[in-house]
């Protein structure tokens, strides 16, 4: 899809329209951007300017005309995309195990390089079980002084949904502790508080990590983020980014990025539980459920109503045959 050309403004704009026309005209046909994309980061800009008190009153009416020529991908294309760089939820869950069964081979290079392992292993354990926004995996504190991640008791009075072997242990030890995490408005995209206990899937792969592998990653001090790169300071997006998109290639045989484990834990997620997107909110930290719908809605197109009525039919026959 290339762009031949943008729309002007008036006279007294057009060196800025004329360089916004060849930049747009580059991203697209140079490198090959993607139309929705660069109109989404466009249009950020466009905010940017507007707010700008040096520009308050001026007309940049032009810049959203332009923006508006640029070409976009078809929504039938955009869903074949998506679907190209995701895995299935049952590959992705076993990339773990298969990671795990490297640890031997690792372990006579040394301790450094069994830690980094190791590490490697409890963030694909981490992926499907909590799909986490980069940031928040990166920046994800273990320090005492304002921790992300910690065990600690749950207060007597709290918001905290808590799972059915949590709810029997305090009220065997009202002084449990558990481990849980907590993220500040400030800390989240959507701008929404989270308060949650770890799944218990987590927690031995994480109390082994940090009592056995943790410390041999650190050099100089520690930075106190539950995740360290080789020279034992926090991850980079980059790191995070080739750590995961080299173990879902090597075991997956498909580069997949940390952001579409969300759209995998989603997609499955309502596959089995009848479209249930207030949940799938809540797991995405998604402020607004519509935001979902409008995301993940557009994941059941006509062939999933086609294989909803098959089972509805084949479920009526059972229940007919049983009488």
């Amino acid at each position: 899809m290339r762009l031949a050309g943008a729309s002007f403004p008036q006279e007294d704009d057009w060196l800025s329209a004329f360089q916004m026309g060849r930049y747009i005209q580059w991203c697209i046909n140079e490198r090959e951007v993607k139309g929705q994309p660069l109109q989404r980061n466009l249009r950020l800009f466009d905010a940017i300017l507007r707010q700008y008190p040096r520009y308050k009153g001026h007309d940049f009416s032009w810049f959203k005309r332009m923006l508006d020529t640029i070409p976009v991908e078809s929504d039938a294309v955009l869903k074949k995309r998506r679907a190209e760089r995701v895995l299935e939820y049952t590959v992705i869950e076993k990339i773990p195990d298969l990671i795990h069964g490297q640890r031997s081979k690792v372990e006579k290079k040394g301790q450094k390089k069994l830690a980094l392992l190791v590490q490697e292993e409890l963030i694909m354990r981490w992926l499907p079980v909590l799909p986490w926004r980069q940031r928040n995996i990166r920046e994800c504190r273990i320090d005492a002084t304002n921790p992300n991640l910690f065990k600690g008791p749950v207060p007597e009075i709290t918001t905290i949904d808590m799972p059915v072997w949590a709810v029997e242990e305090r009220k065997k030890n009202p002084k449990a502790e558990f481990w849980q995490f907590h993220f500040t408005e400030e800390e989240t995209k959507t701008g929404c508080t989270v308060d949650a206990l770890l799944p218990r899937q987590l927690i031995g792969p994480l109390e082994e990590y940090l009592s056995t592998y943790r410390r041999h990653l650190l050099r100089d001090g520690d930075p106190g983020t539950l995740f360290l790169n080789h020279n034992g300071q926090p991850m980079t997006l980059r790191q995070v980014t080739d750590l995961v998109a080299k173990n879902t290639l090597r075991y997956g045989g498909r580069r997949v990025t940390p952001h579409p484990f969300r759209d995998i834990v989603a997609f499955t997620w309502l596959k089995t539980h009848e479209k249930d997107y207030l949940r799938v909110s809540k797991m995405l930290w998604h402020s607004n459920p519509n935001e979902v719908i409008k995301t993940y809605g557009s994941l059941f197109n006509e062939s999933s109503g086609v294989c909803d009525m098959e089972a509805w039919l084949e479920e009526r026959e059972a229940r007919a045959k049983s009488k």
